[in-house]
């Protein structure tokens, strides 16, 4: 298991998608439907609700893959590379991961509508060229939306009904699917999957707006709850988090504390200063604004310090020498706290025995859900002092 966990994280690197469509949510009700909320959101989740019968929650029927195809389910909230603050999907991973292109089926988990699939023909973090892969939105009710994505293939069934795929690398529609369907296929990395619950807010995301770029995470849901029994516990025994929430968790921020997703005064929130076009180059993109402490996704007792920015620009994730203080133990009164950053964990969630520090981190929590920031690479904690006017200001 180790090593299987070692070879998935390495092939993630910076995949994902991004996709940049959304005006002002305004309300941060949980009760309110979603069919009546869209009058008041984007475009592109107005597209996922068009159409869509029922307000209730769907229960999932079939696996997006066969049980024995899989390797592991890596749960919510691990970071990688652009994928600074804890990520919204989970990652099923082949039981080969260095497969042939298309060696797996991929189901649709449970009737509904295709609504969305855009083609992606280069890669997140560099902007260059490689072969196409799909991302797959399902309208199950006006409440529960399945997401696909690093799908190799598409069903031929699907693009016949949805032929502006091919030609603009981007359709919408309302093609129906059953239970069980072959949607596509995948091979030679994960597939990328959540349920998406449009009339809950995660009640960690401070200011909800900030997500705007990538709406759909605020209501990122329970995964493994959607599934019945004996699926749901044969899910469960090929995830290795075992410590309940067991889908994993992404909203860590608590007023007033260090615990959370932070992002640069004046950057756009989670989207960017980058032009919202999702892709980056030799990794700098709309990540780079971002900053992220929380806990572990597969042992969340250890500290996670998550930069947008490290030395040369690149993000990169550490863990904290001595895993204390607890972040969402610090808040104004404690004045300038310091973490020395050493790497971060390896293989299921172990500290590597060199505790070297590789920065010094200073914070300091202010009033207004703003944040002073400062790095200090290569440097221990003996080494320093007090801020200098290198620090910035981060705000959620």
């Amino acid at each position: 298991m180790p090593l299987l966990i070692a070879t998935v994280l390495a092939g993630i690197g910076f995949m994902g998608y991004r996709v940049m469509q959304r005006n002002d949510t305004g309300s941060k009700s949980a009760d309110s439907t979603a069919k009546g909320a869209a009058k008041d959101v984007g475009e592109q989740e107005k597209q996922w609700l068009k159409s869509c019968k029922g307000e209730g929650r769907v229960q999932m029927q079939k696996s997006p893959m066969n049980l024995g195809d899989v390797g592991m389910i890596l749960p919510l909230g691990l970071t990688a590379g652009a994928h600074v603050t804890p990520i919204d999907h989970l990652y099923f991973s082949p039981i080969e991961f260095n497969s042939p292109r298309d060696k797996y089926p991929v189901y649709a988990m449970a009737d509904g509508y295709i609504v969305e699939v855009t083609s992606r023909s280069v890669n997140v973090d560099t902007g260059q060229a490689r072969p196409p892969e799909y991302r797959i939105i399902m309208q199950h009710s006006c409440q529960t939306i399945s997401y696909f994505d690093l799908v190799t293939s598409m069903d031929d069934s699907i693009i016949e009904q949805m032929p502006d795929i091919k030609s603009k690398g981007r359709a919408s529609g309302h093609v129906a699917i059953k239970a069980g369907q072959l949607i596509g296929r995948i091979g030679g990395q994960t597939l990328d999957t959540a349920v998406y619950n449009m009339n809950l807010i995660l009640p960690g995301f401070i200011t909800p707006k900030l997500y705007d770029g990538e709406f759909w995470k605020i209501h990122t849901d329970d995964f493994f709850s959607y599934f019945n029994e004996p699926l749901k516990s044969q899910l469960l025994a090929i995830n290795p988090r075992k410590t309940p929430p067991l889908s994993g968790k992404i909203d860590y921020d608590q007023p007033g504390k260090l615990i959370g997703n932070w992002f640069k005064e004046g950057s756009g929130g989670y989207a960017g200063v980058t032009g919202n076009t999702g892709v980056g180059s030799n990794g700098r993109g709309y990540w780079n604004g971002h900053l992220s402490i929380f806990y572990h996704f597969l042992k969340p007792e250890l500290v996670i310090v998550s930069l947008g920015e490290f030395k040369s620009g690149q993000p990169q994730s550490f863990a904290v020498l001595g895993n204390k203080p607890d972040p969402a133990s610090i808040d104004k009164n404690s004045g300038a706290i310091k973490y020395e950053l050493i790497q971060a964990p390896g293989q299921n969630g172990e500290i590597p025995q060199d505790e070297r520090a590789m920065a010094t981190i200073l914070f300091q929590v202010m009033d207004g859900e703003k944040l002073k920031v400062e790095v200090f690479a290569d440097k221990t904690a003996a080494q320093i002092s007090n801020f200098t006017s290198g620090a910035l200001i981060y705000e959620r």
